[in-house]
């Protein structure tokens, strides 16, 4: 596989997320050993049933997938778990792919997606019997805002799981330059840190119930991640163009022992 610039095919980042490469799924695998061989594919649904099954998930129940990107997990979740599933995200682009996903799927009377502020939820107190956030934290600026207000929707003693990209510890010199670079092509503020992110939570009124750093089983994702879009790139005006650009660097980022995944599990008490 080549990555000169000329060899690469250009296409919207739309059809790149939910072409072959990753079937919609746009979020980190997770691989329960080094002998585990799942594909990526498979390694990212691993990391959807993970957070499913700290949902208490089923049939009549309500949950919220905040940041819900192309859909595909809150689809797995609704099909598997005949669950409820409202998704907001603030893409346009990947809403409507997302429709067009349960659409396909015979399940948008289960699931709906709509624009939305992780800030400004446009949902009623206590509307949900759980929530959750892959990889969305590492993207909003005020994480104490956000979640208070995920808090806020949830029914007391109902369950928020976080996934996200850690920071496990200051850097500097060039792995700081790394990490900068990173951030600037996840759209992302900063990188959530421990401490940080235990804050927001506790001020958040959320009671922590887990709190683990996975980063060891999700870590092989950044070269998956390389290998999978080494060849492709949407358009300059693309708003994921810098992401695909950077993706040929995702596994010195990966490397990084300072780099970690959060996995936590809360509770609005």
């Amino acid at each position: 596989m080549t990555n000169e610039p000329s060899a690469r095919h250009t296409l919207p980042s739309s059809e790149i997320v939910d072409g072959a490469a990753v079937d919609g799924n746009i979020h980190v695998g997770y691989w329960d050993s080094a002998a585990d061989d799942r594909s990526l594919d498979q390694a990212t649904d691993r990391l959807t049933e993970l957070v499913a099954g700290q949902l208490a998930a089923a049939p009549g129940r309500r949950l919220l997938d905040v940041g819900c990107g192309t859909g595909r997990p809150a689809l797995r979740i609704a099909r598997t778990t005949g669950a409820q599933v409202s998704g907001i995200s603030v893409s346009d682009q990947d809403l409507d792919l997302a429709r067009t996903r349960a659409d396909a799927t015979a399940l948008a009377d289960r699931v709906d997606f709509r624009y939305a502020d992780a800030c400004a939820l446009p949902f009623e107190d206590a509307s949900f019997d759980g929530a959750w956030a892959i990889e969305s934290m590492m993207h909003i600026s005020d994480r104490t805002a956000a979640l208070t207000e995920i808090a806020r929707t949830l029914r007391p003693g109902s369950p928020l799981v976080i996934t996200d990209v850690l920071l496990r510890s200051p850097v500097s010199g060039d792995t700081a330059d790394l990490v900068r670079q990173t951030c600037r092509a996840f759209g992302s503020p900063a990188l959530p840190e421990p401490a940080e992110l235990r804050t927001a939570l506790d001020r958040a009124g959320l009671e922590v119930v887990e709190f683990n750093d996975i980063g060891e089983h999700v870590r092989r994702t950044y070269q998956a991640f390389a290998d999978a879009f080494g060849d492709v790139a949407p358009p300059a005006d693309d708003r994921h163009h810098e992401f695909f650009n950077f993706t040929r660097s995702l596994p010195r980022f990966g490397a990084l022992p300072q780099i970690g995944y959060v996995f936590v599990v809360a509770r609005r008490p």
